[in-house]
């Protein structure tokens, strides 16, 4: 009997995460970009903003009262303080932004590897430089946030509240020289 009740909770997960799998892979699918609130906790700091990501590796970030602006044109991330006259400047490539402004990696990286974590799905991707761990709203299989290691060992919690899918971008926006 122990058996048999051990193998059918086995076959419940199992199909549980059959089936949300391709309900996220499905909203990513569908979403060329989303417009979102954030809030963002480093240690005790919390900074509040918005942002777009489109997912042709494009994005663009304003915070709230520290101003600070982050765009990346699909190949260059450009981060900028207000106090600063000059920004630092990336490859997007070389960033956690890779993971999720690129949506055919991140459906190749959710097939097999989603898990079900409190409220959420979770996403962990781990390479040599990055880890990240990206959180899926159960009910509406959105990106609900993310979690990684900034560059002074900090971890940072990035909770979103998505506002818009699929609106009319102009390309243009993405464009650094607007902001640099």
């Amino acid at each position: 009997m122990r058996t048999i009740f051990l193998i059918l909770i086995i076959f419940i997960l199992v199909q549980q995460h059959a089936y949300t799998e391709p309900k996220i892979i499905n909203k990513i699918s569908e979403t060329e970009n989303f417009t979102f609130d954030f809030e963002q906790l480093i240690n005790d700091k919390k900074e509040t903003g918005n942002c777009i990501i489109s997912f042709n590796n494009k994005m663009l970030c304003k915070y709230d009262e520290t101003e600070k602006l982050i765009v990346s044109n699909g190949k260059t991330l450009l981060i900028k303080n207000k106090n600063s006259n000059f920004a630092n400047v990336y490859k997007t490539e070389n960033t956690y932004f890779k993971y999720f402004l690129n949506k055919e990696f991140l459906i190749s990286k959710i097939e097999g590897n989603v898990v079900e974590k409190e409220q959420n799905f979770l996403l962990s991707i781990d390479d040599q430089t990055n880890q990240l761990n990206i959180f899926f709203d159960k009910n509406n299989h959105l990106i609900k946030g993310w979690e990684t290691i900034d560059l002074y060992g900090n971890k940072v919690r990035t909770n979103i509240v998505v506002k818009n899918i699929n609106q009319d971008l102009s390309d243009s926006i993405f464009n650094l020289n607007l902001y640099n």
